[in-house]
């Protein structure tokens, strides 16, 4: 005979889910429909409806751009830079020989990674200094005039992407060796039996399947360069956005505009529409990196 259920019990599944739904309640789904109304007024002390006038005000906005310029140079160190890098050392730790050691170096590269963004960036701040800093230091050795790296515009990229490959190429070798581990090395020892070079399994064999590793550690990339904000902020000191904003990002415009300006609607309607195009950005990128059938 079977057993009634109580009203109770039959509730108790959605009681215990219930801690998530009221969470992303609270914490994401408000927040983001708040942000959006909020871009649909002006003002400070009074709001003022506006319909989208602070979305055509952004289309418009030359530092906007000029924030989201940066944020593609910093993708571009990122993914032809950084990622390269990482992907040479993961296939050389790869190697026979290195792989009784294999825990030893994912624990030295990764160290980085769990280290303070803001320490990080202030350590290199003391790097990069025009008068004491030891990398010119070590340039004066061979001859170098001291280089302004955070003073002149041309050189304050290049210092954030060193930045970036110190803090992060550990993080992204260790993504390589896991795409590494699931290739299978029957495969590579056919292609070498086959007669094709080291080059050859690395174009036909090896990054085929690394694809979808790459389409995450691209994504990744991508997303990571657009919306620092710890590293340049910091680089760039309290309140600056580095010589002719050559560090200003978009989640610093973000913030500038939020809470240095009070300007809440029109830093919101920046939020939605830099949202925007890193989606279309990404559904790009992932189309891209698709198999064509």
């Amino acid at each position: 005979m079977p057993i009634k259920q109580s009203k109770w019990f039959k509730l108790a599944p959605y009681l215990f889910i219930s801690p998530f739904f009221i969470h992303f309640a609270v914490f994401n789904l408000y927040p983001t429909l708040y942000g959006f109304w909020l871009s649909l007024y002006q003002g400070v002390s009074k709001l003022t409806y506006a319909g989208f006038k602070n979305y055509s005000l952004v289309m418009n906005d030359d530092v906007f751009w000029k924030s989201m310029w940066n944020g593609l140079k910093a993708t571009g160190g990122s993914v032809f830079i950084i990622l390269p890098i990482a992907l040479m050392v993961a296939l050389l730790i790869n190697q026979p020989f290195i792989e009784k050691k294999k825990g030893w170096f994912a624990t030295f590269f990764f160290t980085p990674n769990i280290t303070s963004a803001v320490a990080v960036a202030i350590i290199f701040g003391f790097i990069f200094n025009r008068s004491f800093g030891i990398l010119n230091t070590v340039l004066a050795f061979v001859g170098i005039e001291p280089i302004g790296w955070l003073e002149n515009p041309r050189w304050t990229l290049p210092s954030l992407i060193i930045l970036l490959t110190w803090r992060y190429l550990g993080i992204n070798i260790l993504y390589f060796m896991a795409g590494l581990q699931n290739i299978p090395k029957e495969l590579t020892e056919a292609a070498k039996i086959d007669g094709a070079n080291a080059v050859q399994r690395l174009w036909f064999v090896t990054l085929p399947l690394l694809k979808p590793i790459m389409t995450f550690i691209v994504f990744q990339a991508i997303i990571g360069s657009f919306t620092m904000f710890a590293e340049p902020f910091v680089l760039a000191g309290p309140g600056q956005s580095g010589p002719e904003q050559s560090l200003l990002f978009p989640t610093m415009y973000i913030y500038q505009q939020a809470f240095r300006l009070q300007n809440f609607g029109y830093s919101s309607a920046v939020g939605y529409v830099f949202t925007v195009i890193l989606l279309i950005v990404g559904i790009i990128q992932i189309r891209l990196f698709q198999d064509k059938k």
